[in-house]
């Protein structure tokens, strides 16, 4: 499905719509295969009824998705597709990934919270279980710290604190000065094309500038501020987010649970996709 945000197109999944066009063709085949003389409006209505009232057994709170940079629907899918049995579940491409259209201007981590919020006032959502991966950690932080639209929060290998070595800050210092003496015609330009990240370097100047402003974002100071509860899942062998952020979140979360995947990395949740399901389940 496609939801119009500002100048924005957004794909996005709901469970409830694949379920209504499951029951849809199931009721349909249902009256085709009933005899011609048992085919009438009361029967079609007791069966509408019923598909009803096995939607009833869904949990009332959806479950919204939200995956990491350069990610798309594709990233929790295994466990959308598991999890809308039971639930109500949201998963959608964040600009310009995925199906999703891209942005005619720089976007920010409050940009892409505003959109998310814009999706579930449009699909009548008032109350949002999320799980967020990455990047889409950021928009997560954003959204519980500023609203009170979220019920539980799940976080794997979330973004959203500063990571900066020594080293990275020596390069970074290293880096501003051989930039000021290229200005004033002491060190070759040349010599600083194509330095920064991989991920920085083949982006376009929209979308540099968006990941300059989400990268810059330190929210930090957003997280005491995040009233529900909150379980973070993280690879021990994350080199993105490192396992160290999990201990700034505990401190600053009130109502916060760290469970730890041994041998695993930033995609902890697709290395042990059982487990992470199982508690899934659980958690929600």
């Amino acid at each position: 499905m496609k939801f119009f945000y500002e100048d924005l197109e957004i794909y996005y999944e709901d469970s409830q719509i694949d379920n209504q066009k499951i029951q849809s063709q199931t009721n349909k085949n249902k009256c085709e295969n009933l005899p011609s003389q048992n085919y009438d409006s009361d029967t079609t209505q007791n069966i509408n009824e019923k598909e009803k009232n096995n939607n009833k057994d869904l949990q009332e709170i959806p479950i919204l998705f939200l995956h990491g940079w350069e990610g798309s629907t594709l990233s929790f899918k295994i466990f959308y597709e598991a999890m809308k049995t039971n639930h109500r579940c949201i998963n959608l491409d964040f600009p310009p990934f995925g199906k999703s259209s891209f942005p005619k201007k720089p976007l920010s981590v409050p940009d892409y919270s505003k959109m998310v919020l814009a999706l579930l006032d449009y699909l009548e959502i008032t109350k949002v279980n999320i799980v967020a991966h990455s990047f889409g950690g950021r928009v997560a932080i954003e959204l519980a710290s500023k609203t009170k639209i979220i019920n539980k929060l799940l976080l794997t290998g979330s973004a959203g604190l500063k990571k900066r070595s020594i080293k990275k800050i020596l390069k970074i210092k290293i880096y501003k000065l051989k930039k000021f003496l290229a200005k004033i015609k002491l060190f070759p330009q040349k010599l600083l094309e194509n330095k920064g990240s991989c991920e920085y370097n083949k982006l376009d100047p929209i979308m540099k500038q968006t990941f300059i402003n989400i990268v810059n974002y330190n929210q930090k100071k957003l997280l005491p501020k995040i009233n529900v509860p909150t379980l973070l899942i993280w690879g021990i062998n994350d080199k993105e987010t490192p396992f160290c952020f999990t201990k700034v979140f505990k401190n600053n979360i009130k109502d916060c649970e760290i469970i730890k995947f041994e041998n695993c990395s930033h995609f902890a949740y697709l290395e042990k996709p059982q487990t992470f399901l199982k508690i899934m389940q659980a958690y929600f």
